[in-house]
């Protein structure tokens, strides 16, 4: 029976939940505001299913890609992170009429993985979104699709991805899996806790959420509020949800020593920021994104391959796409307040100054300097049009 009695070796990917038999596991949230599996002893069979499918008791070996490319795909730019690549890969996938999976924002914007099948859904797939997930039963949902014959794109962190393979074993014909570069997941309760207090700031309830907006370019991205009448951009140095999750603070215990990251978790392809562009590829550093991908197998091989007409760009060095990536970083620093500022955040009486008070700001010559460097990219942006 599994039982959580260290929380840094939980991703939260729900293998187990998917798994038991007698359906005696249950995901709760904590404290931080993350979930974590219950199991009820008095419905366990002692099988040990629940143990033998978690990624993290029995992490893979790290796989070497089989190639990489540093690529973006003009056409899917609008609404993507970075080159558009993941669109891409999904229009394919949909054109053959399968399905695709990934994290989306529910009505309240809680961020939800889901199923799509056509490319009006595919839109709300699109982007980046800072909070772990709620899986739900996504995982049983891909399950019934293999079992059905029908062709499955799963993506997610690489723990949800390692998770569904878990889960899956041996049944995985007809799936793709694509993960993405993932420093770390922030706790989807403080999310919750902090759009609810935006939305009484603005007196107004959320309608979206863009926490890339890339209006100052790739690089300098801030976060979007969309409200019914209106939108807010705010700089992510001064949006303390945002910033604190670039800072580490706000992450899942399981990620600063993630066992999954970096080739662990059986992905066919990963995809990442390319931020090594301007040496990598210097003739696309012009700060509208470009995608680091990563090929892992001959099944993302094969996927790419039916895409690689759509993207301009070349192949690179492996090392190439990790470098100044976190998402490919070994272990990460726990920050030393971490404890102490998830203590406080049940009592804030005004959360997002009590989270601002946590901010370690960068020294005055660091923040003009980056400040030059963002004004003059976005002239060079304005050039060119």
């Amino acid at each position: 029976m599994i039982r959580i009695s260290d929380k840094s070796l939980c991703s939260g990917c729900t293998a187990c939940v998917s798994s038991c038999p007698v359906q005696c596991i249950v995901m709760r949230r904590d404290r931080e505001g993350f979930d974590y599996p219950v199991a009820n002893p008095d419905l366990c069979v002692k099988c040990g299913l629940c143990e033998r499918v978690c990624p993290m008791l029995r992490p893979k070996d790290m796989k070497e890609p089989m190639a990489a490319y540093a690529v973006r795909c003009e056409a899917q730019m609008e609404g993507a992170s970075s080159g558009g690549v993941f669109p891409l890969l999904a229009k394919e996938f949909l054109s053959e009429g399968g399905i695709v999976c990934g994290a989306a924002l529910d009505p309240d914007c809680t961020v939800v993985h889901c199923a799509v099948e056509d490319d009006a859904g595919l839109a709300a797939l699109k982007g980046s979104k800072y909070a772990q997930s709620e899986l739900y039963s996504i995982f049983e949902d891909v399950l019934s699709e293999l079992t059905d014959g029908r062709q499955v794109l799963f993506s997610g962190t690489p723990c949800q991805v390692a998770g569904l393979n878990a889960y899956l074993g041996k049944k995985k014909e007809g799936l793709v899996t694509v993960d993405i570069a993932c420093h770390g997941v922030p706790s989807p309760g403080l999310w919750e806790k902090y759009r609810k207090a935006v939305e009484r700031r603005h007196g107004a309830s959320l309608k979206s959420v863009d926490f890339r907006d890339r209006s100052e370019g790739w690089r300098h991205y801030n976060i979007r509020y969309d409200f019914q009448e209106k939108s807010v951009t705010v700089p992510r140095a001064k949006d303390p949800y945002l910033a604190l999750f670039l800072q580490d603070m706000t992450l899942r215990p399981s990620c600063y020593g993630c066992r999954l990251r970096g080739g662990c978790s059986g992905s066919d392809i990963t995809l990442s920021d390319l931020w090594s562009v301007a040496e990598t590829a210097p003739e696309m550093n012009d700060d509208r994104g470009v995608s680091g991908v990563l090929i892992n197998t001959e099944k993302g091989s094969e996927l790419y391959e039916k895409i690689a007409v759509n993207l301009a760009g070349q192949k690179v060095a492996v090392e190439q796409v990790r470098k100044d990536n976190g998402g490919f970083a070994g272990e990460i620093a726990v920050p030393e307040r971490r404890e102490e500022f998830f203590k406080g955040v049940h009592s804030a009486v005004d959360l997002p100054k009590y989270m601002t008070s946590f901010i370690v700001r960068k020294p005055l010559h660091v923040r003009i300097y980056r400040n030059i460097r963002r004004q003059l990219s976005t002239l060079k942006r304005r050039m060119k049009k």
